[in-house]
């Protein structure tokens, strides 16, 4: 028996002392491989707490790249134990190709929600308008982008449709214009509608002086004359605005006499 563990304690010297190096290299592999790949991961999860990936997004894309990382760690130590890799690279391959294919969408959705992010069309707290749907932008992930429309629905967006669609940002700038169109009745005193609705729009606290507010005859209707009104507010300020303003130049118009028209037809018989 002491024979034996002898044997056994000669072969595994010779193993060592003949074979040095590639243990040396092997043991370096394994535990500063181990280490680079956790170092890492550590220094991705930090950046993307610090981006707006922060969250589920970050959590995948963190998870995706520590697989990654240790695939061509193991890959590495197989090599060195002598482990035929090159069908086992050719099997990953694959079944990667494979899983690109079915999430092919998936891939696509992730690689704009990069390029929102990083060229920032829009930011969380935005009221935009994404190919006919308008919303505020509440959360923006790597995979959609989800808006709450003025009635508090939540509509999610694939973000491959948001960055292949026309983008409306009424929240990038902090002046808006603010445009309504007023009909009155044939035959009424055109300088006086302008007068009443500048003055209208004047006396409201909202309207900013610079750029001054315009009113002017825009069109001759069947059965109206149409006048478009122009006043620039701040953004946090349009909606408010616009239901006073509409409520507000109906009273003056009561108390100045102004007509507001209605659908007619007049027909003459012979």
């Amino acid at each position: 028996m002491q024979e034996f563990w002898q044997n056994l304690w000669n072969a595994i010297k010779n193993f060592f002392v003949t074979r040095w190096n590639k243990v040396f290299v092997f043991l370096m592999v394994l535990i500063v491989g181990f280490i680079v790949v956790k170092l890492i991961v550590m220094i991705f999860r930090r950046a993307m707490n610090r981006s707006k990936l922060k969250g589920a997004a970050g959590d995948f894309l963190t998870s995706l790249v520590k697989t990654l990382l240790f695939l061509i760690w193991l890959i590495a130590i197989l090599s060195l134990l002598g482990v035929p890799t090159t069908s086992m690279i050719a099997v990953l391959s694959a079944f990667a190709l494979a899983v690109s294919l079915a999430l092919q969408g998936t891939f696509s959705n992730v690689a704009s929600g990069i390029v929102i992010v990083m060229t920032k069309p829009f930011v969380e707290g935005d009221y935009i308008d994404v190919g006919g749907t308008a919303g505020t932008v509440e959360t923006i992930t790597i995979f959609s982008t989800k808006l709450v429309t003025p009635d508090n629905k939540a509509v999610i967006i694939p973000n491959s449709t948001v960055a292949s669609s026309n983008i409306t940002n009424f929240s990038a700038k902090d002046m808006r214009r603010l445009d309504l169109k007023i009909s009155v009745a044939y035959g009424t005193d055109i300088e006086k509608v302008k007068t009443v609705i500048l003055g209208v729009i004047k006396s409201h606290k909202e309207t900013l002086k610079t750029p001054a507010p315009m009113v002017r005859l825009v069109e001759h209707g069947n059965s109206a004359l149409v006048f478009t009104v122009r006043s620039w507010v701040r953004q946090k300020d349009y909606w408010p605005m616009n239901f006073d303003l509409q409520e507000e130049i109906v009273e003056a118009f009561a108390k100045e006499g102004i007509q507001i028209p209605y659908q007619q037809i007049d027909v003459h018989m012979k």
